[in-house]
Formats: structure tokens, sequence, C-alpha cells
């Protein structure tokens, strides 16, 4: 598993130009892909807010929350899912790896009573005497796990058993490899482009996935595919571009349609294209679903 300070600095724009695009087009508060269908394509001007929060608003959606319960987001990064959480009417805690995150999401979200941000290792949640047992009614963790490496998802998905209540919900948001063989990530990245921009080292096969979750007493396990509207869709965008970046007409209708980009160089323009181009293999050889996993009221 990536420390802290890994995963802060592999997102920091003054290092990775594809993190200076994407915080020019409003990635920041939020840090997933997006949801993205033909009709909301047309938004694309605005930014990328309004797709991150449109797969927030679809993943919670799958949470189900009702007033009062309890809900743990996993890696809430600057709070801002967390709140949302808590506008639905539940108690929610938030927590985050990275003590900065915790101290920006206190400041931004924590006047409300029904928010609490604290720092903490979603992997090792028996080390935080505040979370006992079937603590919480629904856990969330939206696009954060690929970086738990294999023992710590595994770990995760335990964790957030012991954590929920009988009858209780997780709902797990992730990249997955689309074969039961993970390694063939380096054949798709051999540059380790992929792997170094986000900060891990492989994603989760889908069957084992489930297999582990079925493993631990989840019943049943649900998956829903959203590599099309997700991840499929902000390559597209992506591709389309890089491909602009590598001209001059091309690199000057980007900054004419996206005003924020228009200060990038040429050479920054350059290094994007090349970053977004080697993600492609990698798209094509994974998957983006979102898992719905129920603990039994009664256990077997």
């Amino acid at each position: 598993m990536n420390t802290p300070l890994d995963l802060a600095e592999a997102y920091e724009t003054d290092k990775n130009p594809l993190f200076s695009v994407l915080h020019s087009l409003g990635w920041g508060d939020l840090l997933n892909l997006g949801y993205f269908t033909p009709l909301t394509l047309l938004r694309l001007p605005g930014g990328l807010s309004s797709f991150q929060e449109d797969l927030v608003s679809r993943s919670l959606g799958l949470l189900r929350i009702q007033p009062d319960e309890q809900v743990l987001d996993v890696a809430c990064g600057a709070g801002h899912t967390t709140r949302r959480i808590a506008e639905q009417g539940a108690f929610a805690t938030g927590i985050d790896l990275y003590p900065p995150h915790v101290a920006q999401a206190r400041r931004q979200h924590g006047d409300d009573v029904r928010t609490n941000f604290l720092q903490a290792d979603a992997t090792d949640l028996r080390s935080a005497p505040a979370f006992g047992d079937a603590a919480f009614d629904k856990v969330h963790c939206l696009e954060a796990a690929f970086h738990f490496g294999p023992d710590g998802r595994r770990a995760f998905l335990e964790e957030a058993y012991r954590l929920l209540k009988p009858g209780g919900r997780l709902v797990l948001v992730d990249f997955a490899w689309a074969t039961g063989d993970p390694a063939e990530i380096n054949a798709a990245d051999p540059g380790r482009v992929v792997r170094d921009t986000w900060a891990f080292e492989e994603f989760e096969p889908l069957d084992r996935y489930i297999r582990h979750a079925i493993d631990i007493g989840y019943r049943p396990c649900r998956v829903h595919d959203w590599t099309r509207p997700v991840a499929r869709r902000f390559m597209t965008v992506g591709v389309l571009g890089a491909g602009l970046a590598l001209s001059p007409a091309g690199r000057g209708l980007l900054g004419r349609v996206l005003p924020p980009l228009k200060d990038l160089t040429r050479a920054q323009w350059l290094s994007f294209s090349s970053i977004v181009l080697a993600h492609v293999p990698v798209q094509r050889a994974s998957r983006y679903i979102a898992l719905v996993l129920d603990k039994p009221v009664r256990e077997a």
C-alpha cells in the first residue's frame, strides 16, 4: 500500500501535466473520473466537476441511505462526498490516510454536526479505538481501493464487514482487471507511466474481488459495470484532447474552448498527450465497477 506522502505527491500539478490539465478543468475537491452520458457530454466546456458530482450521486444512490444511519466514507479526501452523505440525513464519518486532507475536510465541512473527520488507515481500522464492531449501517469507498494493494483490499473488505451492522451495506467503486492475472498490466504499461501517475501497482481482478467478498461472508454480491460511462468516456475525452494537443492549431482550439488551459506551454501539452495515450492499453484491459456488498442479518 502507498504511504500518504506517495499519494499526495503523485497528484501534485507541478509534477505531472495530466493533473495540471485536470485541475484546470475543476478537478480537485473531488478526485474521481466522473460519470458521462452522451447528453451530459454537452456540459464538458464547463469543466469536470459536474460529471464528478454525477458519479458521487450514482455511488451514494447504491447505498440507499436512510435518516440517522451511521455511514463511513472511506478515503474522503477534502470531505465533499462525506458532506453529501450528511445532507441525506445520515451521520457521516469521513476517514483519510493523508492528514492534510482531513484538516481540509474539517475546515470546509466540520461545522455540520452530522459530519466527523478522522485520520485513519482503511486497511487497519482495528488500531483506531473509534471503530468498534458493528458501528456503521453503511460503508462507502469511491475510487480509492486500487491504491490499497491486493492485501490491503482484502483487509479493507474484512474491516468493512466487521464494522457493518447485520444487514448493513458496503458500496465499493473501483477499477478492476478484466482477467484473472493482474500482472498483465506489466505489458499494458511497460514504462509504468500509468502506475506512477496514479500511484498504484495493479488492479484487483473482478473474480478475486467477488471471491474474497463471498469468503468473508457478504451476501449477495452485485456488480454494476460502469466501464463505458466512466473509464471509457473519460478516456475518449482525454484522447481527443491529447490529439489536439499535438498541433499548434489544436492547442489554440483547446485554449479557446477551455480558457483555463490557455496558459499551458507546448512542452506541458506534449507531455500531457503522451501520458494520456499511455493509458489507452490499460483502460482497454480493465473495468470500472461498483460492488454492492451486503452483510447478512444473520451470519452463517
